[in-house]
């Protein structure tokens, strides 16, 4: 496999007259995560402030899954995420609610909205796990084996700390359903900061060692940075240090990463592309 290089986004990447969906097609990120998807109380489902879902029936713009689909073909861009939850949300606390009152069948509103979401934008390859708070095993687990069996190709896992909570999960996940999770999006920014230097120590080894030795650990973690943001634009990192970054985390032989956020790239006025130049160029 390739080297690869995802961008979280939000409002940007839903429909309407500010949307950077085509701009991101030929951005030269090989990955889109849409951020974030929220799970309501009562299994309705919101993109960001959006509903889109809503008792088994679409209520999003309807132009969404074309333009998606559009996004995959003839640019670089050839894999589709949504993330679920990020920090102070409680998505994850619903969807165990939700999975204990209902359970996990084609009955149970999550199971009905899942399906409708991946019926109505089959452009999406999988669903990233964005989970701050919750960490609940059972809730991981039996979540990512209903969207499985609704039809989703893969998860992905987001973290920023608790390693060894990720890595169980893999682990349970992969005696059900093997190669279902394909990526740990490593959070190397805000609270995840410290993982910057210790990638390899606290990650990869112990990932490595948790699925023995024909595992890629390496190639399983992407660490993600965040673009230049704040006021002014002077929080963050310009493409300069990120490639930089990259180039030291090639020696751990990582084949991938991410930058946190795409609307922060847009606010402050710089190009995608350079950013998603710098992931590729530091891992070359």
């Amino acid at each position: 496999m390739g080297l690869t290089a995802s961008i979280y986004g939000g409002g940007p990447f839903y429909p309407g007259s500010d949307s950077a969906l085509p701009t991101i097609k030929e951005s030269g990120f090989t990955t889109v995560v849409c951020w974030a998807l929220h799970v309501r109380p009562n299994g309705d489902l919101a993109y960001n402030d959006t509903l889109i879902i809503s008792n088994g029936q679409y209520v999003g713009d309807p132009s969404w899954g074309e333009e998606l689909e559009q996004v995959k073909e003839g640019g670089s861009v050839n894999r589709i995420l949504f993330s679920i939850g990020g920090w102070e949300t409680n998505d994850f606390y619903h969807i165990m609610s939700l999975l204990n009152t209902q359970g996990d069948g084609p009955s149970s509103i999550l199971y009905k909205n899942f399906e409708t979401l991946r019926h109505v934008i089959p452009a999406i390859d999988g669903i990233d796990y964005d989970d701050e708070g919750n960490y609940n095993i059972n809730t991981i687990t039996r979540f990512s084996r209903m969207l499985a069996t609704i039809g989703f190709e893969e998860i992905t896992f987001c973290p920023y700390t608790n390693s060894p909570f990720w890595i169980n999960c893999l682990k349970c996940l992969e005696q059900t359903n093997p190669g279902l999770v394909t990526r740990f999006n490593l959070q190397c920014y805000a609270g995840g900061a410290y993982n910057i230097g210790r990638v390899k120590k606290d990650w990869i080894d112990p990932l490595q060692v948790a699925m023995g030795r024909g595992f890629d650990a390496a190639g399983f973690v992407d660490p993600g940075l965040w673009c230049k943001h704040g006021d002014e634009c002077m929080q963050g990192m310009d493409p300069k240090q990120i490639k930089i970054q990259f180039t030291k985390w090639k020696k751990d032989k990582i084949t991938g990463g991410f930058i946190w956020l795409y609307d922060d790239i847009q606010k402050c006025g710089n190009d995608p592309q350079v950013y998603a130049d710098a992931i590729l160029s530091g891992l070359s």
